[in-house]
């Protein structure tokens, strides 16, 4: 057998829409094409896809190795696999997210700091993804599992790091105490925010019922500590936020007991005393400084010092320059990606920065910098993208669940105090679950007999 297959070629256009009666026939076609076609190119392209998932949550560089092994490797097999993308040209989701990224890269001409968001473009890399993965999306259960081999090796590497501090007094990633522990990742929100969707993910496959219910339910607890053990308080509030609402409905639809619930909330606060023990006081002293800053900003204080009161000063100096001087226009495009390290968010008798790169704040920063028009494709792809995770997975396994819900409202959740459109490896998670539900919603009838 030669390296390429002759096949018949499938009907490529016009796409399959819901409302054709031969869309479920002809989208398998299209999927199945790439792979008959080409299978020995299939299996490279499922490995190295698998490469990526993998370095994701681990690093940055190792991350951008794999992304751009994977981009290149995807368009060498284009001559065999672009049938197998005409299914996402009828999706609302993919549509939304490449104009929010041609409209955000649109907005650098008339940015007042274009160096930036020259800088910042190249997160926007990770919106490719979806063209790269689909012709192989049909092994998302190996995405999922090389993710969670990623998120695994991050947390023995923070075990390291506690049993390096126990015996010799220092970390040795570090060479200090222990500090938030986040393994080779340098950020650890970061580090948290996929060690929460990996929680979730563990979760999801203990209701399905797999097999393997013991190692899912050790791996769950083991990523849950490791993402309370990064003391990141953005991520721990958002986890909790996302674990709340798949509780409720999963209890809604009996698809647990509430005596299950209880006891997987009870695991939760269990991994999360332990995690915040090797914490010390960090995770008091956090608290404490966020309780204070709310009340010193509401009093006009704002101290350098204190993250709460720089941010809500970040976020309302933001808004205020988003309409400042009646200026519609830029109310409406926005000032441009990069814009806000133009802003100066220096107080007279105050010690405050008067630049930083980011505010701290997704949807803050998206509609200063894109304007309505950017902030409206924004909330849009993440409201459809919810709407068709509930169309999607409706009468599914309930290991899509947690995937799904719960991966959308961890990263919402969290990105209101993050900057996770301009890092690629945070934007990547989102788009890996757009592309996820894409293809679940595309697929459904398959997936049901998964």
């Amino acid at each position: 057998m030669g390296y390429f297959v002759d096949i018949p070629k499938p009907k490529a256009w016009p796409p399959p829409r819901d409302r054709d009666a031969d869309t479920e026939e002809r989208t398998m076609e299209l999927l199945a094409y790439g792979a008959k076609r080409d299978p020995v190119g299939d299996k490279v392209h499922l490995w190295f896809a698998c490469l990526f998932m993998f370095c994701l949550p681990v690093a940055e560089y190792p991350t951008t190795i794999a992304t751009w092994a994977l981009f290149v490797y995807s368009v060498m097999r284009l001559p065999s696999t672009w049938r197998s993308l005409i299914p996402i040209y009828s999706s609302t989701p993919f549509r939304l997210l490449l104009a929010w990224a041609l409209w955000t890269l649109l907005s650098i001409l008339w940015s007042s700091n274009q160096e930036a968001g020259l800088d910042h473009a190249g997160a926007l890399r990770m919106v490719l993804l979806p063209l790269a993965l689909w012709p192989v999306m049909r092994h998302w259960k190996c995405f999922l599992a090389a993710f969670l081999a990623g998120v695994f090796f991050q947390n023995l590497v923070q075990l390291s790091e506690v049993l390096t501090w126990f015996l010799n007094g220092q970390d040795w990633l570090t060479g200090s105490s222990l500090g938030n522990l986040s393994g080779f990742e340098k950020h650890p929100g970061k580090a948290a925010m996929f060690m929460g969707f990996a929680s979730l993910s563990w979760l999801g496959i203990m209701f399905s019922g797999s097999s393997y219910k013991k190692i899912a339910t050790g791996c769950f607890l083991l990523a849950t500590t490791g993402m309370f053990a990064t003391v990141s308080m953005a991520v721990a509030v958002a986890y909790v936020v996302a674990f709340a609402s798949i509780i409720f409905i999963t209890i809604s639809k009996k698809t647990i007991s509430s005596m299950h619930g209880a006891l997987i909330i009870s695991l939760i606060l269990l991994v999360a005393s332990v995690a915040w023990i090797t914490a010390g006081d960090r995770v008091i002293s956090k608290c404490e400084s966020a309780l204070q800053g709310l009340q010193g900003f509401v009093e006009g204080d704002v101290n350098m010092n204190n993250s709460t009161q720089l941010r809500l000063h970040w976020w309302s100096q933001t808004l205020k320059q988003t309409f400042e001087d009646n200026k519609s226009v830029y109310g409406l495009v926005g000032h441009g990606f990069g814009s806000v390290e133009s802003i100066d968010f220096s107080l007279e008798d105050l010690n405050v920065s008067s630049k930083t790169d980011h505010v701290h704040n997704t949807f803050i920063q998206i509609l200063y910098e894109n304007g309505a028009i950017g902030f409206g494709l924004f909330v849009s792809l993440l409201w459809t993208t919810t709407r068709a995770a509930k169309w999607a997975i409706s009468g599914t396994s309930t290991l899509l669940y947690p995937i799904c819900f719960g991966g959308i409202a961890l990263w919402s959740v969290a990105t209101f105090f993050e900057n996770s459109q301009s890092s690629g490896r945070t934007l990547a998670l989102l788009i890996l679950l757009v592309t996820f539900i894409m293809y679940v919603r595309a697929t459904k009838p398959r997936i049901l007999s998964e």
